[in-house]
């Protein structure tokens, strides 16, 4: 996408290659969740986590456990999540739209800033699937210990190597963690809180998230206009996602999803019901 943008811009300037891309989105995006997007699995003839027979007494059972917004907004597990999200979409928001500035400070080539800021694109698909991927076989907050502390050594990276492969290495890393946290937030949502009011609490939750995403970058430019270098503010933000981390381990058990889980498995390892 970075390498198409600037094609677009090069030729048609940036004004038409920012309508381009918006008529993408609708042309692209909106068909295919018209489609294909369904509301309930009831609606598909499948109970929730993929159950092929349906035993509950009512479709509505599953979506109305959990908390109401001013119920998760009173609970201690909200505001940890809602920190921890908020200090790592700073930080990964802050090292991605800084990274191509950082690096052609630190006297890296154009060429390669460009290389790193592809890479970044490619990070942010793989962390995107391996989120997913992981969190249906592992507790959600250990994988997002593991791409969190993959930002933190990412920053690390930036701050130590004097190589372009590390340098490489370390926007990699920091791709992952952006591409995973918008996953991470819905999927906790579901499991800390429930489906009952899912909507509004993860609006509030996303929302701290992508308000943090919109100041760390803010707070990066402005520490560099400070003291003429990104080394003070890559510390900071590097001490910020670790904080992250630590606050991630502090959420405790599931909530909510387990026991709907197993019983999809008891149901699908049962025979059908004789007619």
């Amino acid at each position: 996408m970075p390498s198409l943008a600037r094609r677009l811009i090069t030729q048609f300037g940036w004004r038409d290659a920012y309508a381009a891309f918006g008529c993408g989105v609708l042309l692209v995006s909106v068909p295919i969740v018209a489609t294909f997007l369904k509301e309930r699995p009831e609606n598909m003839g499948l109970s929730p986590d993929g159950a092929t027979q349906v035993r509950s007494a009512a479709p509505g059972d599953y979506s109305d456990q959990g908390l109401s917004w001013h119920e998760a907004r009173r609970s201690r597990t909200f505001w940890l999540m809602v920190s921890a999200f908020s200090l790592a979409g700073a930080t990964v928001h802050a090292g991605v739209i800084h990274m191509s500035a950082m690096l052609t400070d630190r006297g890296l080539s154009v060429q390669a800033a460009a290389m790193a800021v592809s890479l970044i694109g490619v990070a942010l698909l793989v962390g995107r699937l391996g989120a997913g991927y992981l969190m249906d076989r592992f507790f959600a907050p250990y994988v997002a210990v593991c791409f969190f502390g993959g930002v933190a050594i990412g920053f690390v990276l930036l701050l130590a190597s004097r190589t372009v492969e590390g340098t490489l290495v370390g926007a990699f890393l920091i791709g992952l963690g952006f591409g995973a946290e918008g996953d991470i937030v819905a999927y906790m949502t579901s499991r800390y809180f429930g489906l009952r009011s899912f909507g509004e609490i993860a609006g509030y939750t996303y929302a701290a998230f992508v308000l943090a995403g919109g100041l760390g970058p803010l707070l990066m430019g402005a520490g560099f206009d400070s003291t003429g270098s990104y080394t003070l503010p890559l510390v900071v933000f590097l001490i910020a996602v670790v904080v992250a981390v630590v606050l991630m381990t502090r959420l405790g058990p599931y909530r909510y999803g387990v026991r709907f889980s197993d019983e999809s498995r008891r149901l699908q390892s049962e025979p059908p019901p004789a007619a």
